[in-house]
């Protein structure tokens, strides 16, 4: 579930949900229960890094796919991203990366950083951005020498966005700018020197 569009198709598909794990327990298909106007809808729990994992007494009920966190009984006004945030702001790292950019943004849209400790420069961000990239997900951090690792992925401002299982697209959420076949001799600083935008318009 590391790719946004299977947290997202998680949710488009029904499933059966048992009252029991006995064999001949009941069991019934359901769909995901919320309309569409929930601000948590599939789109927005599955940004916040959330798939749809349903049981008979929470048919709602999803789970981070980072730090595995179950929620559930989403009401129509909730905010995923500002709900695990708050459950998990310090201890997921998707959480950290992704869902807490609200504290950092101010109401004109520029980026304000009132705790340092969130500054992309910081050492908690960047240990952050690299668990993101898991143990063993990052496909070229098991070649010797690669210079797309992980830690300089990390390093250079990037979280690890995959498509699909193996791609290696990454991603730096200050810009929304979205990178991937990444060669051996690739070095994941160069953005800052052949795109300036990225560092002078858009980065913080």
């Amino acid at each position: 579930m590391e790719s946004l569009q299977a947290r997202i198709d998680s949710f488009l598909k029904s499933k059966r949900v048992k009252r029991s794990s006995k064999p001949n327990s009941t069991s019934a298909t359901v769909k995901w229960p919320h309309p569409s106007s929930f601000n948590a809808n599939p789109h927005t729990l599955a940004e916040a890094g959330f798939y749809w994992v349903p049981s008979w007494e929470d048919r709602d009920s999803v789970a981070c796919f980072l730090c595995h966190k179950e929620l559930s009984d989403w009401d129509e006004d909730d905010n995923p991203f500002l709900i695990h945030w708050q459950k998990c702001g310090n201890t997921c790292a998707w959480a950290i990366v992704r869902c807490g950019l609200s504290e950092d943004i101010a109401e004109d849209g520029s980026f304000v950083f009132l705790n340092k400790k969130r500054l992309p420069t910081s050492k908690a961000m960047e240990k952050a951005r690299l668990q993101t990239f898991g143990e063993e997900l990052w496909p070229h951090d098991g070649q010797d020498d690669h210079g797309a690792s992980s830690k300089k992925m990390a390093q250079g401002g990037f979280v690890y966005t995959p498509q699909t299982k193996g791609d290696d697209t990454v991603t730096c959420l200050y810009c929304n700018l979205s990178l991937g076949g990444w060669d051996a001799d690739d070095d994941p600083m160069w953005v800052y020197e052949v795109l300036p935008l990225r560092r002078k318009v858009t980065h913080p």
